[in-house]
């Protein structure tokens, strides 16, 4: 079963180098710039736009993984009206497609708090409920980490099919942005997942892309870049 959970969140500034001045012939050596340490989180939920990256496997094979989340409008879930977005992967080995995900996510405006979400992965329905949320802190720092979400998937039957916790890490990109890592792990139909998805956010908090994604396909993690 091939998931992805969310999208993500973060930034802010950081130093600005100043060129050193040299003795006598009054040269100068730039300073390098620092990378992005700290910043403010972005407003949930995460828009990004259709986004294709690549993966090749230990025996050569090429994949492909095309993931979009769009605001969507509103819908009743677990009998709350609620806000949506609308979320796609596709998943290609070799030009053929092996897998979709066609799913909308649930959640409440002002403040953002996530409901569930409903979708079908290659056909197959199920829902999947959130049980705990943990927002973002209102600042991030590379080196923070933290818990995000808590979730239970059940199938079209109601049965529960497995569970998935999310958390996140900073980590550094460059001296204009961050990476936001956001990690899910858990069981689903008896298979434990493990997934990561990276987001590229800009000091001003605006996401600057889906740059890298690990996702679970047939048992084998595949890191997408």
């Amino acid at each position: 079963m091939v998931h992805k959970i969310r999208a993500a969140h973060l930034c802010l500034i950081t130093a600005i180098s100043i060129a050193g001045c040299g003795g006598g012939g009054g040269g100068s050596n730039p300073v390098p710039q620092q990378n992005l340490q700290s910043a403010r989180a972005p407003s949930e939920p995460m828009a990004v736009s259709s986004t294709t990256l690549t993966a090749t496997d230990s025996s050569g094979n090429s994949w492909s993984a095309t993931y979009s989340s769009t605001p969507g409008g509103m819908a009743m879930f677990n009998g709350q009206n609620a806000n949506t977005s609308a979320i796609a992967l596709t998943i290609s080995e070799n030009g053929t497609v092996v897998a979709t995900e066609d799913s909308t996510a649930y959640y409440l405006a002002n403040p953002y708090s996530p409901l569930g979400l409903s979708g079908t992965t290659s056909g197959t329905a199920w829902t999947a409920t959130i049980t705990g949320y943990t927002p973002l802190p209102s600042t991030l720092t590379v080196g923070a980490s933290g818990p995000l979400e808590s979730v239970t998937y059940t199938d079209g039957m109601g049965a529960n099919i497995g569970s998935l916790t999310e958390t996140y890490t900073v980590t550094a990109d460059s001296p204009n942005d961050l990476f936001l890592n956001v990690d899910a792990a858990g069981s689903i139909n008896g298979v434990q997942e493990t997934e990561t998805l990276t987001y590229s956010v800009a000091s001003d908090g605006t996401v600057q892309a889906l740059v890298r994604a690990q996702i679970t396909v047939n048992g084998t993690t595949l890191t997408f870049t």
